[in-house]
């Protein structure tokens, strides 16, 4: 048996939540140590006979010891007796323009999500909406209502049981539908999607020289509209809500290893380009373990670096033998190209180590230094590998036949890490800096208490720094022009946002030069960034050669638009004690709105104060063809009740919005019918009292600031997500978001 490591407090309960096998009750009945050793098992199932247990010691001792860690599917599934043995992470599905490919693929999407993989898909290849459908003589749905199909029965899912159901949808750029497709996520009603703008060289082209640009279906232009109105379009939606970032398509293609099979699509995070069909298993070479001390400082353990990339080389490529997929011709897809995705965590931890900052040119050029390391490593084993087991069965069709033998096509891939980074101890997330030094930790059990990065910590107490200095860091969350810290520190140790966006592009770019595939991260702009600021962001990420970009800007809230920070309580509101109820109004003005459902028409009449334009009350009833009169009865009483009662319409707003989707809801709108923006009858009241209170805020020209009725929904500073295992705030990283406080999480 091998010694193996002693997880940290927070990788045990990341490790038992996601990872650790269960009995019936939901209890563990795993350790992390037996965990390792299934892993280990299950990958050498695929070795000769005689020669698995050795292979079985090496993989358990570079997995038990962090060096190497899996990613969530291989830990969530393989060798449990209770489920499918799926590794794979990345999934890319072909939809054609048809209905039953649209719903064959969203069947395929389901039985993928089932065992824990996550799906990209081009959806360049469905006719624009209004498009008439030859054999109804109706009129075509079109890209955007099929995505918001897809997009209710990803919530539907649990993705291996572990979290619900993540997509990446792509849409070129020549599209007629490319406007709606743009700003189809600011309406707040796509919740389980990132898009991405599939932005070709000729569109750059024509952008550079403020051409117009055509937007063309089956070789009929629709629309023609000018290149530069196109690009400030897409950076205005991704300032207002994260979405949507950008591929550049043709360079996913021209990277393709095996060139007939068309490449124009990604996983869910955009580090893995896949042809339809295939799929990736991803893996992370832990980089703070791949240090030695050298007097007083480290060096770079070059001979454990190229030892962990073999043993990670081979347990992934063992793993495609051993697995079972979700469907056959994904099976087939995956076993002829054998595409990996080794790629790494840690790094910034080993800048730090080496007295590098994440920022500089000195460290960009040693993180390339170690990461060609990497891949010249993996490149090597998999011609190793061929000559062991054969080539891949598409190399004859490759780039690599005839002069070069590999095992696999793409060996190289930098995903998101957030768990298994986790558990792997680090402190930065994959390629990304850390989340901050220091911060200060409120819980309602132990008070306010100061955390700091354990790194920052070390180098503290190494420089003898008073603790009164080290408090004055807390409280500002960064050390950074603090009186005390010596600047050697405070060049090296800068969070996230105190770091540029174009150092984080610039980092970025470095990494994709050794990468087969493509690189997951997350350019995190201040708030205050404007629209031009992200169009520079996606000019550079082009400018450098990248496959494609991702920006969120700090406290923009995925999928609403902004209206205002300011949270207020009503006057009345702040009055009232525990479990008191205001009486019902005598009088009060009213308007009412109409609503189109899945079921019908519904009517909200709000009755509000005409001095202030505070909501007071609501009724909603169904039309002839409405949906359930009792359902609607009910909620309006409880929204009435609950104003009354002193609760803020925004937190009320933002329970209504946080429903899952309804499925009558988006068949409506999959069959053509138009509705009110929203995915449930509850998310269009939801965002009709918003408007609603908006406006009648506006018109009584009330001190009350504008977002009160709605900040929940529509606030810049509210977080997208909370933590599902210690309930604080996550942050947004590597196209996730991850919590900072426990490591759980989120794609």
């Amino acid at each position: 048996m091998v010694n193996i490591a002693q997880l940290s407090d927070s990788g045990r309960k990341v490790f038992e939540a996601r990872y650790a096998a269960k009995d019936e009750q939901g209890q563990v009945t795993e350790t992390f140590e037996q965990a390792v050793y299934r892993l280990a098992k299950t990958a050498s199932r695929a070795e000769r006979t005689q020669e698995r247990a050795v292979w079985e010691e090496r993989f358990a001792a570079s997995i038990g010891s962090l060096c190497f860690i899996p990613s969530t599917p291989i830990w969530a599934n393989m060798g449990k007796t209770d489920r499918p043995w799926q590794p794979g992470a990345c999934f890319v599905l072909a939809v054609e323009d048809s209905l039953e490919s649209m719903y064959q693929t969203l069947k395929d999407t389901a039985m993928v999500f089932k065992s824990g993989g996550g799906v990209g898909y081009n959806f360049s290849a469905i006719r624009p909406r209004g498009s008439m459908v030859r054999s109804t003589k109706g009129q075509a749905s079109g890209v955007v209502e099929l995505i918001r199909l897809y997009d209710a029965s990803s919530g539907m899912v649990m993705q291996g049981g572990v979290r619900r159901g993540a997509s990446m949808g792509i849409l070129n750029i020549d599209h007629p539908e490319i406007i709606h497709f743009i700003e189809s996520k600011r309406d707040g009603d796509i919740t389980h999607f990132n898009l991405s703008v599939g932005v070709t060289d000729a569109f750059m082209e024509a952008l550079e020289r403020d051409e117009d640009w055509p937007l063309v279906f089956n070789g009929v232009v629709h629309e023609t509209v000018r290149a530069r109105d196109l690009w400030e379009l897409i950076a205005e939606a991704a300032h207002a809500c994260g979405d949507p970032g950008v591929i550049f398509v043709d360079r996913l293609q021209r990277d393709n290893p095996v060139p007939e099979k068309v490449m124009n699509a990604t996983n869910p995070c955009g580090e893995q380009p896949l042809s339809p069909g295939e799929s990736c298993l991803l893996g992370s070479i832990n980089l703070a373990k791949m240090l030695k001390q050298e007097g007083d400082g480290y060096a770079v353990d070059w001979e454990r670096l190229r030892e962990t990339v073999e043993i990670g080389m081979r347990f992934l490529d063992n793993i495609i033998d051993v697995a079972d997929y979700p469907l056959d011709f994904i099976a087939e897809a995956t076993r002829a190209t054998r595409k990996v995705g080794l790629g790494y965590t840690g790094l910034h931890d080993l800048l730090i180590r080496m007295g590098l900052a994440y920022d500089s040119e000195e460290g960009r050029q040693f993180a390339g230094t170690v990461l060609k390391a990497v891949q010249e490593a993996a490149h090597t084993y998999s011609r190793e590998l061929a000559g062991e087991r054969g080539c891949f069965p598409d190399w004859e069709r490759s780039v690599f036949y005839p002069h070069e033998k590999r095992r696999n096509a793409a060996c190289i891939t930098v995903a998101p890490t957030g768990s298994v980074t986790t558990i792997a101890g680090c402190e930065g997330y994959g390629i990304e800096p850390i989340f901050a030094v220091a911060y200060t930790k409120d819980t309602d059990v132990a008070g306010s208490f100061e955390v700091f990065s354990p790194l920052f910590l070390e180098a503290c107490q190494k420089h003898g720094i008073a603790r009164k200095v080290m408090s004055e860091v807390a409280r500002r969350g960064s050390c950074q022009g603090v009186e005390g810290i010596p600047e050697e520190i405070a060049r090296i140790f800068k969070g996230a946002q105190e770091i540029s966006p174009q150092d984080h592009i610039l980092m970025q770019a470095e990494v994709q030069k050794w990468v087969d595939n493509a690189t997951s991260k997350t350019i995190n702009l201040p708030n205050s960034a404007t629209i031009h600021d992200v169009e520079t962001c996606y000019r550079m990420a082009y400018d450098l050669n990248l496959k494609g970009i991702t920006v969120f800007r700090d406290g923009c809230k995925q999928g609403v638009i902004t209206v205002g920070k300011k949270k207020v309580r009503g006057e009345r509101q702040g009055e009232l004690g525990r479990g008191e109820i205001l009486p019902r109004p005598e009088n009060a003005h009213g308007v009412t709105h109409r609503l189109d459902s899945g079921c019908g028409k519904i009517y909200l009449t709000v009755n509000y104060q005409p001095e202030s334009g505070a909501i007071l009350e609501t009724f909603i009833t169904t039309g002839s063809d409405g949906g359930c009169l009792i359902y609607t009865e009910a909620t309006s009483r409880l929204i009435s009740l609950a104003i009354r009662g002193g609760i803020p319409v925004a937190e009320i707003i933002e329970q209504l919005q946080s429903t899952h989707a309804c499925p009558s809801y988006q068949l409506a709108r999959g069959r053509g019918k138009k509705l009110s923006p929203g995915k449930s009858c509850a998310s269009a009241i939801a965002r009709k009292l918003t408007e609603i209170s908006v406006e009648l805020t506006r018109r009584c020209n009330s001190e009350r600031d504008t977002t009160s009725a709605g900040d929940a929904a529509l606030d810049s500073d509210a977080e997208p997500d909370v933590c599902e295992v210690c309930g604080l705030r996550m942050k947004r990283a590597e196209g996730c978001f991850v919590c900072p406080h426990c490591g759980f999480a989120k794609c």
